[in-house]
């Protein structure tokens, strides 16, 4: 009975249907923090406690995704876009001096 490996079958990888969608809004995210230098670990450990959780599930229903791939190859600003639903959050971040 060598490796007790005989008769296993190798499960499937199933892609959850959106997973492409939460994979690029994430890296929008990312990529919007980045750019207003927000720092994303001190966020969402400070001052902020869900803040940056809610921060996320915005990102994850925005419907300006193609506008903001947009902003962000196109240099944007120092200053999150007004069409973007964190803004406010973004903008709070930045002020508080954790970015």
């Amino acid at each position: 009975m060598g490796s007790g490996t005989a008769g296993r079958r190798t499960p499937r990888t199933r892609s959850w249907p959106r997973s492409r969608w939460v994979e690029r809004q994430a890296g929008l995210f990312g990529r919007m923090m980045e750019r207003v230098r927000a720092e994303p670990g001190a966020t969402a450990r400070e001052r902020f406690e869900g803040g940056f959780a809610a921060a996320c599930r915005r990102c994850l229903t925005c419907p300006n995704a193609t506008e903001c791939g947009r902003w962000l190859e196109g240099g944007g600003a120092d200053a999150p876009p007004p069409f973007c639903p964190n803004a406010a959050f973004l903008n709070r971040v930045r002020a508080s001096g954790t970015a």
